[in-house]
């Protein structure tokens, strides 16, 4: 490092294998897994982003991944009424329903679409939050749906107990999809709620686990997205307002790292001209009817239906009827 230099700047490293945009990708876990398939999804990757809501711990991460490896779906007694709301506490609170027959059938439509997807899936993203869990009548829960503290038991999760969940799970995977590729990260999010030495103590953990995983599972890569936020951009100016979550600014940071290691030159490019179309939907015309605006629009048209000619398996709906001439 130059003496001069203020920062420690991460190296880009190139992992063992790559994702293309025919390639489908499941991703779960905590808020992370969201920011890199909002990502992914805008770049028109096929993905299927937190099946069961944003999950934070390694457990109920697990759970949820037993569930789509299993045959099991959700009976009424698996639910639980609160505050005018059938809960699942398999589930993030974006599941509840007042419904209970609504509620069951959400959940089971999604457990059968996510078990398809995951069956067919090239790549997994697996983001690990925290080691605190939380557990109601003695099993973890994915979460605690605002149902009063007093109610629930915590404990902090030790990385030999999140290897032996993970890679049971990750055994179960590989029995329905042997080809399946896994990327762990450990999200750079900040769960300081109650110590920010509870914290620091949770990460090592996640950190240990994965590290133990991904010696003991087959095509499997960590990607370190927590070193990133720590350690290369190690300020308070790239997190939100409540200085827990990264910033835009970050996760586009962390995303440049992540395309490096994971796209090669022809999806790298392809990329690209997808950004110079979403750089063209957003530019606002100045006279929408004139003669210069139908020839930009033609120009957006031509260069859609160029990539669509050549990946015939992306979609550009949205963004050709925004292009289209009707006047």
């Amino acid at each position: 490092m130059p003496i001069n230099s203020f920062r420690t700047e991460i190296q880009k490293q190139e992992a063992e294998f790559t994702i293309s945009h025919k390639d489908s990708i499941m991703l779960v876990g905590s808020c992370f897994a969201e920011n890199i398939g909002e990502k992914l999804t805008k770049y028109k990757f096929a993905t299927h982003v937190n099946p069961f809501g944003i999950l934070f711990n390694p457990v109920s991460i697990a759970q949820g991944l037993n569930i789509l490896t299993d045959t099991f779906l959700f009976q009424k007694d698996d639910l639980y009424f609160f505050n005018g709301e059938w809960i699942s506490f398999f589930h993030h609170g974006k599941f509840s329903h007042p419904n209970r027959d609504e509620c069951l059938k959400i959940l089971n439509e999604n457990v059968v679409s996510s078990r398809a997807f995951l069956q067919k899936a090239d790549c997994l993203i697996l983001t690990l939050g925290t080691t605190v869990a939380y557990s109601y009548n003695g099993n973890i829960v994915a979460n605690c749906h605002k149902i009063p503290q007093k109610e629930f038991q915590k404990q902090m999760l030790d990385s030999q107990t999140i290897v032996s969940v993970l890679r049971s799970s990750i055994e179960k995977i590989k029995a329905i999809n042997n080809t399946i590729r896994l990327i762990f990260t450990v999200s750079p999010v900040r769960y300081i709620r109650n110590s920010m030495t509870e914290n620091a103590l949770s990460k090592a953990e996640l950190i240990v686990a994965v590290h133990e995983l991904i010696h003991c599972v087959k095509d499997s890569y960590y990607f370190p997205a927590f070193e990133i936020m720590m350690d290369d951009l190690r300020d308070y100016r790239f997190y939100n307002e409540d200085m827990i979550h990264p910033s835009p600014q970050a996760i586009d940071y962390i995303w440049n790292h992540f395309s490096y290691t994971f796209f090669d030159e022809q999806t790298s490019n392809l990329n690209k001209a997808i950004k110079d179309i979403h750089l063209a939907v957003n530019h606002r015309m100045k006279n929408p009817y004139s003669e210069e605006s139908k020839a930009f629009k033609e120009t957006q048209r031509k260069k859609i239906e160029q990539i669509q000619t050549l990946y015939p398996y992306m979609s550009f709906k949205e963004e050709l009827d925004y292009f289209k001439d009707d006047f």
